[in-house]
């Protein structure tokens, strides 16, 4: 009994860091460099975050699959976005440092939210994990000897 709860523990644990969908990271963008990051996301995923830089502007876009710019804002400082998917497929977001020679120093943070029944995965995946814990919780009462 004690393995089999070892071994629940350990795929509930599995599960909840298969979830996790958030980035981070810091590029060196020399000038006229542009960088791109893709992103799979299915219609009603949310995608927010945020761009920052250190001195001079850069340019950050996002497009959609079929590589139409849903956002472009020049950035100095940073920037917050937040995006619904209109539909599925691979998002990009575009940070270019166009307008200078120097090279640029850009911080890159994003969170995936998925989104399953309209419900965040989060969740559906809580619940998931509460009814297998009632389950087992009465699987244990059940084959309790009686006094």
């Amino acid at each position: 009994m004690k393995r089999s709860f070892t071994v629940l523990l350990i795929l509930i644990f599995s599960l909840a860091c298969a979830i996790a969908h958030a980035y981070s990271e810091t590029v060196q963008l020399a000038g006229h460099e542009t960088t791109v990051r893709e992103i799979e996301l299915n219609e009603g995923d949310r995608l927010s975050g945020s761009v920052r830089t250190v001195g001079s502007a850069i340019n950050f876009s996002i497009a959609d699959p079929d590589d139409l710019r849903v956002f472009n804002r020049t950035v100095t400082g940073s920037y917050s976005f937040d995006l619904t998917a209109a539909k599925t497929g691979i998002y990009r977001l575009h940070v270019e440092n166009l307008f200078s020679e120097e090279t640029k120093s850009v911080t890159l943070n994003y969170n995936v939210q998925r989104y399953i029944f309209g419900f965040p995965q989060e969740y559906i995946i809580l619940f998931f994990i509460v009814g297998l814990a009632l389950v087992a919780i009465a699987v244990f009462v059940a084959m309790s000897p009686k006094p």
